[in-house]
């Protein structure tokens, strides 16, 4: 079996707690090197993983010319840097979300992936969720017909303040575009990236002045279909509430837990899935980075169409800031739609 030579750049909580872990144990995959600014913190996660090389620099990296594949776990801010430096060297990039702060940005780093030739896959996990993938399957099969209105969310406890998150300048925002670029990821992805006519959006300042802690957001397609979402890191609550809910003309699909509902002689019936998609949701969200990285590499081999490409990333971004921008002037948004 080919094995895959990786190096992971940026060593932080993201790196240690989920990248590493799980790439040591792809049989597939050898860890070759980590970069950090930090050159103690890289010589320590490297001796912590068994990882041979440890470098500070971007530039001592490249000189590996085994090195196939980078791994971008940095914050925000220096995505765009990271990512096209290493499609300048031929590598191919795995990029946690989100790809950039802004549009710009992220159409930078897509004229870089064009003229490499080499592919980028941004980190959007939850697509890879046993039963997000299921409900998917329901989709595209037509069980639900045609689907007309999604509402997803995610909802966390209020937590201190997340260091470089709240910092606008590295991040590029708050909670839209930590965890509701994930929620409009799977709100595209179910409506298979239908046009998007307009936005409305409510930012909200709660916990710090710095980023918006809560978003309320509506996206109408040029289909009539519509979509809400919300998101917060400042709600006062025990617990994570995560959901995406979908609604079609012949029945609805729910998520977290996994639940199909059908109209069956008049009556409603409820659908429950048996084994994986019945998994804790801790597990389905771990589950769903290695589902990830597994289908990035057999793209790699030519076996898989790409997915979560820089072009979505590029769509997502110019949404994101149609959002923003109504979130700050209070109006509705219009958004280009393509000719047909």
């Amino acid at each position: 079996m080919e094995r895959f030579r990786v190096a992971v750049v940026g060593v932080g909580n993201v790196a240690q707690t989920i990248h590493l872990p799980l790439l040591k144990r792809l049989p597939d995959v050898e860890v070759v090197a980590v970069c950090d600014r930090v050159a103690s913190k890289a010589r320590m996660v490297a001796e912590r993983f068994g990882i041979p090389h440890a470098f500070s620099r971007l530039e001592e990296l490249w000189q590996l010319e085994e090195l196939q594949i980078v791994d971008v776990c940095t914050p925000t801010d220096s995505h765009p840097e990271i990512a096209c430096a290493a499609l300048e060297q031929g590598k191919h990039v795995f990029v946690e979300k989100p790809l950039s702060r802004t549009l710009a940005e992220a159409q930078q780093v897509a004229a870089a992936v064009a003229a490499s030739g080499r592919h980028l896959m941004v980190g959007m996990n939850h697509r890879f969720r046993p039963d997000v993938m299921l409900l998917k399957s329901y989709v595209r099969r037509g069980e639900l017909g045609r689907v007309y209105y999604i509402k997803a969310g995610w909802l966390q406890p209020r937590q201190k303040e997340q260091r470089w998150l709240t910092q606008a300048d590295i991040s590029g925002g708050g909670v839209l575009l930590d965890l509701g670029i994930v929620l409009l990821d799977l709100i595209l992805w179910m409506y298979n990236f239908a046009p998007v006519r307009s936005v409305h959006a409510a930012l909200f300042h709660h916990q710090t002045r710095l980023v918006e802690d809560l978003v309320l957001a509506t996206l109408y397609f040029a289909d009539e279909s519509v979509a809400t979402l919300e998101c917060s890191w400042s709600l006062m609550r025990p617990e994570n509430l995560y959901y995406c809910n979908l609604f079609g003309t012949r029945g609805s699909g729910y998520i977290n837990p996994f639940r199909l509902v059908r109209q069956v002689n008049g009556d409603f019936v409820t659908l429950h899935a048996e084994g994986h998609a019945r998994l804790p949701s801790a597990r389905q969200y771990m589950h769903s980075y290695q589902a990830e990285w597994q289908y990035f590499l057999n793209v790699l081999r030519g076996n898989l169409p790409p997915v979560s490409t820089v072009q979505e990333a590029v769509h997502r971004m110019r949404i994101v800031e149609a959002l923003y921008r109504s979130g700050e002037e209070r109006c509705e948004v219009i958004l280009e739609v393509p000719a047909q």
